[in-house]
């Protein structure tokens, strides 16, 4: 198999508010091939937003603007977020 050439059957798209209470990106469980991208809205130019495998442990930073890199996970109910602001918007999809 040629990575460059490999393609998937579906993918997801998604958004979700985030504030300064870590919340799961989505609470239901949707079983991912590769895994996800994160972008998180420049709305609130100061927002940082933190992302990790539980609600007490978040220490992937963000900053409002940018993308994450692939985040390879097989699960999108597996990832917690929390953000310095109130309101923060994050946009997101998953293959």
């Amino acid at each position: 198999m040629q990575i460059d050439r490999e393609s998937l059957p579906d993918f997801w798209t998604g958004r979700v508010t985030v504030g300064t209470t870590p919340v799961q990106i989505q609470a239901a469980s949707l079983p991912l091939r590769k895994g996800l991208y994160l972008k998180i809205d420049e709305t609130i130019a100061a927002a940082i937003v933190s992302l990790g495998k539980t609600a007490s442990v978040l220490g992937f930073a963000i900053k409002a603007g940018q993308a994450s890199p692939m985040l390879f996970v097989d699960d999108l109910n597996k990832l917690w977020l929390v953000s310095t602001d109130a309101g923060t918007i994050v946009t997101w999809i998953a293959f």
